[in-house]
C-alpha cells in the first residue's frame, strides 16, 4: 500500500503545482501609466522606412520590430549562388498578448520587379548572430542579422516580414 501512496501524493502535488497563482496578478493594476507604459517603444504602422519601427500583429501577440539599412555582407563562408549576400540588423519586442518567435526565415526581399529572395545562410550552418528570438512575455526582446543572397544591381529592395503562418506580408521596411 506504501509503494502507491508516494507516487499518488506526488502526482497530486505536480497537478497543484500546475494550479493556483498564475490567474492572479502579480501587483496591483497601476492608476496612470507605468516607467515600463512610458518606455515602450513607438511603433509605426506595418509599412515603415528601413531604421523605424513597425507594429505587427501576429496570433495574438504585438510586436515592435525594426529593421535597419540594408548592408553587404564581404565575409562568408559559402560563396553567394544569386549575386552578393546582404544583411539587416533586426530587433523584436513583445508589447503585449501571446508571445512567439520572430526568426530569419519569416523575412524576404522583395525587388522593384516583384522578384522575391528569402533569407540565406552565408555562413553554411554557423548561425552564431543570425536572429531567432522567442518571445514568450511582455517585454521580452531579441535581435540578430538576417541575411539575403540577391542579385548584384538588384534596386528598389523591400524588406517584408510573413511568418508561415500568415497568408501575406504583415509588416515591411522600404
Amino acid at each position: 500500500m506504501k509503494k502507491f501512496i508516494a507516487p499518488a501524493v506526488g502526482l497530486v502535488l505536480l497537478g497543484l503545482a500546475g494550479c493556483g497563482a498564475a490567474s492572479e496578478p502579480t501587483a496591483p493594476a497601476p492608476s496612470s501609466r507605468s516607467q515600463s507604459e512610458q518606455a515602450t517603444p513607438q511603433v509605426g504602422g506595418k509599412d515603415v522606412a528601413f531604421g523605424e519601427t513597425a507594429g505587427i500583429e501576429e496570433e495574438g501577440g504585438q510586436f515592435a520590430v525594426t529593421a535597419g539599412p540594408l548592408q553587404d555582407v564581404t565575409e562568408f563562408s559559402t560563396p553567394p549562388e544569386v549575386g552578393k549576400y546582404v544583411s539587416t540588423d533586426v530587433s523584436a519586442e513583445l508589447l503585449g498578448g501571446t508571445g512567439g518567435a520572430v526568426a530569419s526565415v519569416d523575412f524576404m526581399l522583395v525587388d522593384g520587379a516583384g522578384n522575391q529572395y528569402p533569407s540565406a545562410a552565408p555562413n553554411g550552418t554557423d548561425m552564431t548572430g543570425v536572429l531567432f528570438a522567442t518571445l514568450l512575455a511582455k517585454g521580452d526582446s531579441g535581435s540578430g542579422k538576417v541575411f539575403f543572397d540577391v542579385p548584384a544591381d538588384a534596386t528598389g529592395l523591400k524588406l517584408v516580414y510573413q511568418p508561415l503562418t500568415a497568408t501575406e506580408p504583415i509588416g515591411s521596411w522600404s
